[in-house]
């Protein structure tokens, strides 16, 4: 039983390992059983004739399943997962070594309220300026209002040695950026209504008469 248990440890380990993170497995047995090393052997041969973006394509749909995240490849090949309640679109492309993750829409302003759009605009560049997350904003036209999503990119090359460590802490990231965006428009909303009220109680009406 402990023998089979320990083969189902070394199975889900394994199989959350990039082509490279095999290959120096394979490379380097020093330390390693040879039957786990047989079963490296083993994944890394289902990578034989893989182009690389369609391999971590494989090893990343893995890691979602063992992080609980709902994952759906869309007609463009891309990802389309659920990360703690939130969507998010994983995007591989074939002609470099990076994997970039988008995350929707989340916050809007209604371009008629002048004042929110500006405050959403000194929250992102806040955002933009203390995390690690890009925040960028755009205009939609057809519901008359400034939208903001997040992305950034992550490598799947040879130096990403715990894919699913990483992309578990990619992904949190994200949801720093939206709340030092949420906690910045408090503030600057807090802001406002303090000049606004500062400015009510400076009105002639309101002073002291000689």
């Amino acid at each position: 039983m402990a023998a089979k248990s320990r083969k189902t440890e070394w199975e889900s380990a394994l199989s959350i390992k990039s082509r490279y993170e095999l290959q120096y497995v394979v490379d380097h047995p020093e330390g390693y059983t040879p039957e786990f090393l047989k079963m490296a052997k083993e994944k890394l041969a289902e990578f034989a004739d893989m182009p690389d973006n369609e391999a971590m394509k494989v090893v990343l749909k893995r890691c979602l399943q063992e992080m609980g995240c709902p994952c759906e490849e869309n007609e463009d090949g891309d990802l389309e997962i659920w990360f703690q309640g939130t969507q998010f679109l994983l995007i591989l492309s074939p002609d470099n070594h990076y994997i970039e993750i988008m995350d929707y829409c989340w916050i809007k302003a209604d371009l008629d309220d002048t004042e929110e759009v500006d405050r959403l605009k000194q929250a992102i560049n806040k955002a933009n300026t203390d995390g690690d997350i890009t925040t960028v904003y755009f205009i939609d036209e057809k519901y008359n209002a400034m939208g903001a999503y997040c992305t950034t990119n992550i490598l799947y090359r040879p130096m990403i040695l715990d894919i699913k460590k990483y992309l578990e802490i990619r992904l949190s990231n994200f949801f720093l950026a939206h709340d030092i965006i949420h906690a910045e428009m408090v503030l600057l909303k807090e802001r406002a209504s303090q000049q606004k009220q500062a400015l009510i109680d400076m009105l002639p009406d309101k002073l002291p008469v000689c």
